[in-house]
């Protein structure tokens, strides 16, 4: 490893921060800046400037490495280190022999360039630092970038434009990369990159401030207006896998969902009382569509006041008899308790009496915005009460309903006033030279300059509102003695993997967002959040046929898959969308079924870190054609193993492209070749098209009837696709996949299907479960065997059993 430190007398062409070098070890490295310079003329405004400047360069293991720039004083927001933001931070990093990169540190002007096979891959340059406008610039090897987000941007790859990250309620907007931002729920600086070498890494920006990014004429601009830089690279391999992996590490992982999580999810806005919910869950039942969990929005609340429930509308009985149809229940939970009902509300009474609520700035008394429960006072999540108050809040709501998970909703935090409700000073106490986005940062929300306890202003912690709010929520989930709390949280920030699952918010019913939501899946399999899906069939506007029965395919291959909609909509549960819709839905959700504990089981695999859903380039890196942008955002695997062709606009044919390998219809056998395009052809409510990678093999639940995941027995179907007469797999040891406790410590059951001369032999790992195999379907192979007949084509073979694996036996030969 080499630090080159140059002597370079150029103009600067922004600000000129001479550099002193203070330490200088193998892993430790810092540097004074400083400048002559008072302000900078910036934006239109004149910035004043912070003078005195630390650079701190942490090179903490072979392949990452750490970058600090801030005030002298040491003044300026951090994120502070207590969870949920205990990240794997190294304050004193050990020494190694040798690094994966070289560092080059140059002043007057300062430049920081991060290299490796002899080229630059990061580059922090043309810097501005003062309280309130940071500045750097970044000068990226190529187009091949992945990530900064929330955004519901048409397309995966990062393009140029100019975008926004600060965490907003704004329903049914599209990414375009102009002015004003379009900027929605999250706020995730999180970049992933291909070097000119084929390797990957991710740069994460460690800040919460607001944050503009100007990607124009192939240099990358970061704008935020307060906090310091600080800047991390996890350096991968060829696999972009390699990359993700080390930065999830870096957060601490994700969770592993409960697996009725994965089961199918209704909601919509506008169930009025809980005969409705009864009526939606026996309409599909008898429609024979599986279905696992019902959802209520705003409707089951006692006038909108959060951690209430409309007893009248909504007794207690009717949950009890929907627990007896076999379905969970999860209510909408909002962070903003209303103040109309004074002390007879208890989440007013309890809160005003741990003084949790968010001050004004104004009045000196408590903060008063506008949200669904009308006017309304906001949770300081950093104050030191707020664990007693949250956890008491959620078990006064249990006591009325007993949920099983929760949705977080409303989180940035949502306002409906700019700012305070009738205060028309907005952004007096502080001036800002610049806002990202263009639109006030009081704007739908809380005036930036809003303290929080520890004296943090809103303006550096508004990003992590979301994620402050789903900690709290895990936890009180816990004290409730939930195993596997599942929440599904609309804002979320780096670390919320930890504790909550994503749904990509207010979406529109229309065939962009159909189109640009697998990306927003992708999107979340780099930030740490893997379980993550869209509103089915669109949650604003009204949807139609053809449109939700693309939808229902795509979401086959969704984590989390839910049905919702508004109450401006025509109802769009399924079986109220005519015959196509709940022939797709029937099938498309009982294969989805059959597969639940194999795609469970690849979860487990991963061991809390690393892609669920991959885009193809993420399992083919070097296959250039999986890089085209209809391939990038319209095809995907399911970990290795299985690839997804969904049609995502109108039409019964699409072309996809097969990488290399040998792949076949998972319902059929067919089998299509590999490093070429082919047409596919996809009625509207048929399965989605669905492919077996040659090498590896699945398993498939027999059930022929499924109601609902208790539906699903330990018999199975293997299907396989041997590669060099040898095929794979993964499943969880595991008897009761609901049982909690043991899928948290579930050992994964290696599967390895041998072709040989005269015998197909079947061995796994050692199991404590039992495997009962009804059938073993093998594809690409010829019939030539004793207890075997030909399948759908020739060249596949049908095994009837029943045979048995697991427990003491570990090896099946079939003659």
């Amino acid at each position: 490893m080499l630090i080159i430190i140059l002597l370079n007398l150029q103009v600067a062409v922004y600000t000129r921060y001479a550099t002193t070098q203070v330490k200088n070890t193998v892993a430790f490295k810092q540097y004074k800046l400083y400048t002559s310079e008072t302000s900078v003329f910036k934006a239109g405004h004149s910035i004043n400037l912070e003078q005195n400047l630390i650079l701190e360069i942490r090179q903490e293991n072979i392949d990452q490495v750490d970058i600090q720039i801030y005030d002298e004083a040491n003044k300026h927001f951090r994120i502070p280190s207590d969870p949920p933001f205990n990240y794997n931070d190294v304050k004193d990093p050990q020494q190694f022999n040798s690094y994966d990169y070289d560092i080059r540190v140059q002043f007057n002007p300062i430049v920081i360039q991060v290299q490796r096979d002899n080229a630059t891959i990061f580059t922090i340059t043309d810097l501005i630092f003062s309280e309130t406008y940071i500045e750097f610039t970044h000068i990226p090897q190529n187009k091949q970038m992945w990530g900064l987000g929330e955004r519901n941007q048409v397309g995966f790859r990062f393009k140029e434009g100019i975008y926004t990250l600060f965490a907003r309620d704004e329903p049914n907007i599209i990414e375009n990369g102009k002015r004003p931002g379009k900027h929605v729920y999250s706020s995730h600086p999180v970049l992933l990159s291909m070097e000119e070498s084929g390797k990957f890494n991710v740069m994460f920006y460690k800040t919460s401030s607001p944050m503009d990014v100007h990607y124009e004429e192939d240099k990358m601009k970061f704008i935020t207006i307060g906090g310091i830089i600080h800047v991390k690279l996890f350096l991968g391999d060829t696999s972009p896998r390699s990359a993700i992996k080390k930065y999830h590490k870096y957060l601490g992982g994700w969770m592993l969902p409960p697996f009725w999580g994965f089961g199918f999810h209704q909601c919509r806005w506008g169930y009025k009382n809980s005969s409705v919910l009864i009526d939606v869950v026996q309409q599909y039942q008898k429609n024979l569509i599986p279905i696992d969990i019902i959802w209520t929005d705003l409707d089951y609340m006692d006038d909108r006041q959060i951690f209430s429930v409309d007893k009248h509308k909504f007794p207690k009985k009717d949950f009890q008899y929907l627990k007896g149809l076999g379905v969970r229940y999860i209510p909408l939970l909002d962070v903003a308790v209303g103040v109309k009902y004074g002390s007879e509300d208890e989440g007013y009474r309890k809160g005003t009496e741990y003084d949790v609520f968010l001050y004004s700035p104004y009045t000196g008394y408590r903060f008063q915005g506008y949200v669904w429960p009308g006017d309304s006072y906001f949770p300081d999540f950093f104050h030191p009460n707020i664990s007693k108050y949250w956890n008491e809040m959620h078990e006064h709501l249990y006591e009325q309903v007993e949920f099983d998970g929760l949705w977080v909703d409303m989180n940035e935090p949502a306002n409906f006033c700019e700012g305070e409700c009738d205060w028309n000073k907005l952004n007096n106490e502080i001036i800002f030279p610049y806002i990202p986005g263009q639109i006030p940062l009081a704007n739908k929300t809380l005036p930036p300059h809003l303290l929080h306890h520890g004296q943090y202003l809103h303006k550096d912690v508004h990003n992590l509102y979301g994620i402050m709010d789903s900690y709290y929520t895990y936890q009180a989930q816990k004290e409730l003695g939930k195993v596997q709390p599942f929440q599904i949280t609309r804002s979320t920030f780096p670390g919320t993997g930890k504790y909550a699952q994503h749904w990509t918010g207010d979406n529109g019913a229309s065939w962009d967002f159909l189109y640009l939501s697998l990306g927003q899946v992708f999107q979340f399999q780099i930030f740490g959040i893997p379980m993550v899906g869209a509103d089915v069939c669109g949650f604003m506007g009204d949807t139609n046929d053809k449109l939700c029965c693309r939808w229902i395919q795509l979401a086959f291959f969704y984590p989390f898959f839910r049905n919702h909609n508004n109450d401006l909509s025509k109802p769009q549960e399924f079986y109220n969308l005519g015959f196509h819709v709940i022939q797709s839905a029937q099938k498309n959700i009982h294969l989805r079924y059959t597969l639940l504990k194999w795609f469970y089981s690849v979860f487990i695999r991963e061991q809390n870190h690393g892609s669920i859903i991959n885009p193809l380039f993420f399992i083919f890196p070097e296959d250039y054609l999986t890089y085209r942008d209809f391939v990038m955002d319209t095809q995907l695997l399911i970990g290795e193993e299985l690839m997804g062709a969904p049609i995502l606009e109108e039409g019964v044919t699409r072309i996809a492209y097969f990488p290399d390998s040998n792949w076949y219809d998972l319902i059929t056998g067919l089998e299509l070749k590999g490093k070429q395009d082919h047409t596919l052809y996809c009625s509207y409510n048929e399965i989605v098209p669905i492919f077996l990678r040659s090498g590896y093999l699945v398993i498939q639940n027999t059930k022929e009837m499924i109601k609902n995941l208790k539906s699903l027995d330990n018999h199975y179907r293997i299907i396989a696709a041997p590669l060099n007469q040898e095929a794979k797999g993964v499943f969880a040891d595991l008897d009761n996949f609901e049982d909690e406790e043991k899928a948290l410590e579930a050992e994964i059951i290696n599967i390895k299907l041998a072709v040989e001369e005269k015998s197909i032999k079947i061995t796994i790992s050692q199991s404590h479960s039992e495997l009962l195999i009804d059938e073993i379907l093998i594809y690409g192979l010829e019939c030539s065997y004793k207890q075997c007949t030909s399948g759908y084509y020739k060249y596949n073979s049908v095994f009837k059993g029943p045979f048995s694996l697991g427990q003491d036996k570990t090896e099946l030969v079939l003659k």
